[in-house]
Protein backbone atom coordinates (compact mmCIF):
# COMPACT_ATOMS: atom_id res chain seq x y z
CA UNK A 1 0.00 0.00 0.00
CA UNK A 2 1.42 3.28 -1.10
CA UNK A 3 0.16 6.98 -1.23
CA UNK A 4 0.89 8.15 -4.56
CA UNK A 5 -0.15 11.53 -5.33
CA UNK A 6 -2.52 14.25 -4.77
CA UNK A 7 -4.41 15.50 -7.74
CA UNK A 8 -5.48 18.63 -8.88
CA UNK A 9 -7.93 19.58 -11.25
CA UNK A 10 -6.90 22.80 -13.30
CA UNK A 11 -7.45 24.57 -16.79
CA UNK A 12 -4.08 24.36 -18.22
CA UNK A 13 -1.71 21.86 -17.54
CA UNK A 14 1.19 22.88 -19.12
CA UNK A 15 0.76 26.49 -17.81
CA UNK A 16 0.68 25.15 -14.42
CA UNK A 17 3.28 22.90 -14.84
CA UNK A 18 5.58 25.74 -15.99
CA UNK A 19 4.99 27.85 -12.89
CA UNK A 20 5.41 24.82 -10.29
CA UNK A 21 8.78 23.98 -12.23
CA UNK A 22 9.80 27.83 -12.11
CA UNK A 23 9.10 28.39 -8.65
CA UNK A 24 8.94 25.44 -7.31
CA UNK A 25 11.98 23.26 -9.12
CA UNK A 26 9.31 20.18 -10.25
CA UNK A 27 10.35 17.41 -12.45
CA UNK A 28 8.06 15.90 -14.68
CA UNK A 29 7.34 11.96 -14.03
CA UNK A 30 5.00 11.56 -16.40
CA UNK A 31 1.51 12.06 -18.32
CA UNK A 32 -0.64 10.73 -20.81
CA UNK A 33 -3.83 11.99 -22.75
CA UNK A 34 -7.41 10.25 -22.87
CA UNK A 35 -10.19 11.01 -24.18
CA UNK A 36 -11.68 13.50 -21.54
CA UNK A 37 -8.22 14.81 -20.05
CA UNK A 38 -4.95 14.98 -20.10
CA UNK A 39 -2.81 14.21 -17.12
CA UNK A 40 0.75 14.88 -15.68
CA UNK A 41 2.75 13.73 -12.90
CA UNK A 42 5.29 15.91 -11.45
CA UNK A 43 7.83 15.41 -8.39
CA UNK A 44 8.40 18.23 -5.93
CA UNK A 45 11.36 17.74 -4.07
CA UNK A 46 14.53 15.74 -3.41
CA UNK A 47 15.25 12.20 -4.08
CA UNK A 48 14.46 11.61 -0.41
CA UNK A 49 12.20 14.44 0.41
CA UNK A 50 9.41 15.28 -1.72
CA UNK A 51 6.21 14.07 -2.69
CA UNK A 52 4.30 14.11 -6.38
CA UNK A 53 0.73 15.67 -7.65
CA UNK A 54 -0.99 15.31 -10.86
CA UNK A 55 -2.43 18.00 -12.71
CA UNK A 56 -5.93 17.17 -14.49
CA UNK A 57 -6.86 18.72 -17.48
CA UNK A 58 -10.35 18.68 -19.66
CA UNK A 59 -9.58 18.06 -23.75
CA UNK A 60 -13.65 17.24 -23.89
CA UNK A 61 -16.83 17.43 -22.01
CA UNK A 62 -17.16 14.49 -19.25
CA UNK A 63 -16.38 14.67 -15.74
CA UNK A 64 -13.51 16.88 -15.39
CA UNK A 65 -15.49 19.67 -17.37
CA UNK A 66 -18.43 19.51 -14.72
CA UNK A 67 -16.27 19.13 -11.62
CA UNK A 68 -14.30 22.79 -13.29
CA UNK A 69 -17.45 24.20 -13.60
CA UNK A 70 -18.88 23.83 -10.29
CA UNK A 71 -15.70 24.43 -8.01
CA UNK A 72 -13.16 25.56 -10.51
CA UNK A 73 -9.32 24.72 -9.96
CA UNK A 74 -8.72 23.30 -7.09
CA UNK A 75 -8.16 19.24 -5.71
CA UNK A 76 -9.67 16.39 -6.88
CA UNK A 77 -8.73 13.36 -6.20
CA UNK A 78 -5.93 11.20 -3.90
CA UNK A 79 -4.48 7.94 -5.32
CA UNK A 80 -3.26 4.87 -3.56
CA UNK A 81 -1.58 2.13 -5.09
CA UNK A 82 -3.00 -0.88 -3.27
CA UNK A 83 -1.88 -4.61 -3.66
CA UNK A 84 -5.44 -6.49 -4.41
CA UNK A 85 -7.95 -4.08 -5.90
CA UNK A 86 -10.82 -6.50 -6.10
CA UNK A 87 -9.91 -6.84 -1.87
CA UNK A 88 -9.82 -3.40 -1.02
CA UNK A 89 -13.27 -2.55 -3.38
CA UNK A 90 -15.09 -5.00 -1.61
CA UNK A 91 -13.67 -3.85 2.08
CA UNK A 92 -14.72 -0.52 1.05
CA UNK A 93 -18.16 -1.41 0.29
CA UNK A 94 -18.22 -3.45 3.69
CA UNK A 95 -17.49 0.08 4.96
CA UNK A 96 -20.49 1.45 3.29
CA UNK A 97 -18.53 3.34 1.11
CA UNK A 98 -19.34 4.29 -2.69
CA UNK A 99 -17.35 2.82 -5.25
CA UNK A 100 -17.58 3.79 -8.84
CA UNK A 101 -15.55 3.57 -12.34
CA UNK A 102 -14.12 -0.26 -11.48
CA UNK A 103 -11.78 -1.56 -14.47
CA UNK A 104 -9.83 -4.73 -13.07
CA UNK A 105 -9.02 -5.97 -16.60
CA UNK A 106 -6.05 -3.59 -17.49
CA UNK A 107 -3.09 -4.78 -16.06
CA UNK A 108 -1.05 -1.20 -16.28
CA UNK A 109 -3.65 0.54 -14.60
CA UNK A 110 -6.13 -0.99 -12.80
CA UNK A 111 -8.76 1.47 -11.15
CA UNK A 112 -11.48 1.90 -9.10
CA UNK A 113 -12.82 5.70 -7.61
CA UNK A 114 -14.08 5.91 -3.75
CA UNK A 115 -17.02 8.51 -4.25
CA UNK A 116 -16.60 11.96 -2.29
CA UNK A 117 -18.77 11.80 0.69
CA UNK A 118 -20.28 14.73 3.27
CA UNK A 119 -17.30 13.19 5.17
CA UNK A 120 -14.08 14.41 2.89
CA UNK A 121 -15.22 15.98 0.02
CA UNK A 122 -12.65 14.09 -2.11
CA UNK A 123 -12.45 11.81 -4.58
CA UNK A 124 -9.81 8.59 -3.22
CA UNK A 125 -8.76 6.82 -6.20
CA UNK A 126 -7.43 3.00 -5.64
CA UNK A 127 -5.15 1.55 -8.08
CA UNK A 128 -3.28 -1.58 -8.94
CA UNK A 129 -0.08 -2.10 -11.73
CA UNK A 130 1.76 -4.22 -13.01
CA UNK A 131 4.36 -1.82 -13.47
CA UNK A 132 6.58 0.58 -11.33
CA UNK A 133 8.16 3.62 -11.50
CA UNK A 134 11.99 3.78 -11.97
CA UNK A 135 13.52 4.65 -9.00
CA UNK A 136 13.49 8.96 -7.91
CA UNK A 137 17.05 9.46 -8.41
CA UNK A 138 16.89 8.37 -11.92
CA UNK A 139 13.80 10.21 -13.03
CA UNK A 140 15.17 13.35 -11.26
CA UNK A 141 18.40 13.39 -12.76
CA UNK A 142 17.64 12.02 -16.55
CA UNK A 143 15.09 13.23 -18.84
CA UNK A 144 14.81 9.92 -20.71
CA UNK A 145 11.62 7.97 -19.31
CA UNK A 146 11.04 4.46 -21.08
CA UNK A 147 7.59 4.32 -21.63
CA UNK A 148 6.93 0.42 -21.16
CA UNK A 149 8.11 0.35 -17.83
CA UNK A 150 5.22 3.32 -16.40
CA UNK A 151 1.98 2.60 -15.10
CA UNK A 152 -0.77 3.47 -18.04
CA UNK A 153 -4.37 4.29 -18.27
CA UNK A 154 -6.50 2.31 -20.43
CA UNK A 155 -7.13 3.91 -23.69
CA UNK A 156 -4.40 6.82 -22.89
CA UNK A 157 -2.23 8.15 -25.85
CA UNK A 158 0.56 10.65 -26.91
CA UNK A 159 2.89 10.18 -23.68
CA UNK A 160 5.09 12.60 -24.44
CA UNK A 161 2.72 15.36 -24.71
CA UNK A 162 3.92 17.17 -21.93
CA UNK A 163 7.42 17.18 -23.11
CA UNK A 164 7.91 20.81 -23.80
CA UNK A 165 8.12 21.44 -20.03
CA UNK A 166 12.03 20.57 -20.17
CA UNK A 167 12.48 24.11 -21.67
CA UNK A 168 11.26 25.71 -19.02
CA UNK A 169 14.77 26.42 -16.59
CA UNK A 170 13.93 24.91 -13.15
CA UNK A 171 13.86 27.32 -10.28
CA UNK A 172 15.42 26.15 -6.46
CA UNK A 173 14.23 23.08 -5.34
CA UNK A 174 11.27 23.12 -2.88
CA UNK A 175 10.20 20.08 -0.78
CA UNK A 176 6.38 18.80 -1.05
CA UNK A 177 5.07 17.20 1.36
CA UNK A 178 2.12 15.90 3.21
CA UNK A 179 -1.18 16.43 2.19
CA UNK A 180 -3.69 17.94 4.66
CA UNK A 181 -7.53 16.71 4.37
CA UNK A 182 -10.96 18.23 6.31
CA UNK A 183 -12.91 16.17 8.01
CA UNK A 184 -16.14 16.70 9.18
CA UNK A 185 -15.81 12.83 11.43
CA UNK A 186 -12.50 11.78 12.85
CA UNK A 187 -14.10 8.37 13.73
CA UNK A 188 -14.72 7.36 9.67
CA UNK A 189 -11.64 9.07 8.58
CA UNK A 190 -9.54 6.74 10.89
CA UNK A 191 -11.62 3.57 9.74
CA UNK A 192 -11.15 4.96 5.79
CA UNK A 193 -7.55 5.64 6.38
CA UNK A 194 -6.45 3.44 8.95
CA UNK A 195 -8.53 0.26 8.36
CA UNK A 196 -9.14 0.20 4.75
CA UNK A 197 -6.21 2.32 3.53
CA UNK A 198 -3.86 0.55 5.92
CA UNK A 199 -2.00 4.19 7.12
CA UNK A 200 0.17 4.36 10.11
CA UNK A 201 -1.65 6.36 12.64
CA UNK A 202 -1.07 9.21 15.26
CA UNK A 203 -4.01 10.89 16.80
CA UNK A 204 -5.09 13.43 19.03
CA UNK A 205 -8.46 15.03 19.67
CA UNK A 206 -8.26 17.39 16.71
CA UNK A 207 -6.14 15.80 14.00
CA UNK A 208 -4.97 12.46 12.19
CA UNK A 209 -1.40 12.30 11.04
CA UNK A 210 -1.79 9.12 8.59
CA UNK A 211 1.69 8.02 6.48
CA UNK A 212 2.30 5.09 4.12
CA UNK A 213 5.42 4.70 1.80
CA UNK A 214 4.84 7.70 -0.20
CA UNK A 215 4.12 10.26 1.85
CA UNK A 216 1.40 11.59 3.96
CA UNK A 217 -1.94 12.95 4.84
CA UNK A 218 -2.97 15.26 8.21
CA UNK A 219 -6.70 15.02 8.67
CA UNK A 220 -8.19 17.61 10.38
CA UNK A 221 -11.22 18.29 12.17
CA UNK A 222 -13.68 20.45 10.36
CA UNK A 223 -17.05 21.96 10.04
CA UNK A 224 -16.89 21.48 6.03
CA UNK A 225 -14.83 18.48 4.34
CA UNK A 226 -12.35 19.00 1.95
CA UNK A 227 -8.56 18.76 1.00
CA UNK A 228 -7.10 22.31 2.26
CA UNK A 229 -3.57 22.05 0.66
CA UNK A 230 -0.16 20.41 1.36
CA UNK A 231 2.86 21.26 3.13
CA UNK A 232 5.90 22.78 1.41
CA UNK A 233 9.09 23.94 2.87
CA UNK A 234 11.02 26.43 0.23
CA UNK A 235 9.01 28.11 -2.59
CA UNK A 236 7.46 31.41 -2.72
CA UNK A 237 6.55 33.23 0.65
CA UNK A 238 2.96 32.65 1.32
CA UNK A 239 2.96 29.28 -0.59
CA UNK A 240 1.11 28.54 -4.29
CA UNK A 241 -2.65 28.65 -4.12
CA UNK A 242 -4.60 26.11 -6.83
CA UNK A 243 -8.68 27.20 -5.85
CA UNK A 244 -9.12 27.28 -2.22
CA UNK A 245 -6.34 24.72 -1.20
CA UNK A 246 -2.26 26.11 -1.00
CA UNK A 247 0.71 24.49 -0.88
CA UNK A 248 2.38 26.07 1.87
CA UNK A 249 2.50 26.24 5.37
CA UNK A 250 -0.95 24.44 6.54
CA UNK A 251 -2.21 23.34 9.66
CA UNK A 252 -0.99 23.68 13.27
CA UNK A 253 1.55 21.19 13.15
CA UNK A 254 5.02 20.33 11.75
CA UNK A 255 4.66 18.89 8.25
CA UNK A 256 5.19 15.06 8.12
CA UNK A 257 8.36 14.12 6.21
CA UNK A 258 7.38 11.94 3.52
CA UNK A 259 9.19 8.91 2.01
CA UNK A 260 10.76 7.94 -0.95
CA UNK A 261 7.42 7.81 -3.26
CA UNK A 262 8.88 5.41 -6.20
CA UNK A 263 10.18 2.81 -3.62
Amino acid sequence: MALDHTSFAVHDAMGWARRLRRELGATPIFGEQLAEFRYLLLHVGTADDGARVELLEPRGAGFLTRFLSARGEGPHHITFVVPDLRAMVAHARALGLTVVGEDHDHPPWREAFIAPDDKHGVVIQLAQSDRSYPPVEQLLSSRTRDLEDFPSSRGATEPLWWTQLWETAPGAVARLGTTHLASTDLGFSRLVFGDLLEARVAEDDSALDLSWPGGSVRVHAADRPGVTGMSLRGGPAGGIAIGPARLGTTGSRPDVRARNPYS
